[in-house]
């Protein structure tokens, strides 16, 4: 999991810059064939729901941030799967 965040160059001008917040194991699930049908229309987009184990790390996601699972996986959605079973949901797009 990444975090976004801007430093400065030579110059003063910010520069966006990833820095890694922690790594998890986490459960994936893909779309649907119905989701992957309207991802493609939408210019290739794949959805995926990672499922991670709830943890001062994974609580402290917003959907600034992202994953990095065979590549970059944008993250739209966060919320609580099962908190008596403390998993926590995140939905994320990685495009084409």
């Amino acid at each position: 999991m990444q975090r976004y965040t801007t430093s400065s160059n030579d110059y003063g001008e910010e520069v966006e810059t990833w820095g890694d917040i922690g790594t998890e194991w986490a459960a994936v699930f893909y779309g649907r064939g119905s989701e992957r049908r309207q991802a493609a229309m939408e210019q290739g987009a794949q959805p995926a729901t990672f499922q991670f184990l709830s943890n001062p790390v994974t609580r402290s996601l917003t959907i600034r941030d992202r994953i990095m699972h065979a590549g970059q996986w944008d993250i739209v959605g966060i919320s609580p799967d099962a908190p008596d079973r403390g998993l926590l949901e995140v939905t994320a797009v990685r495009g084409a």
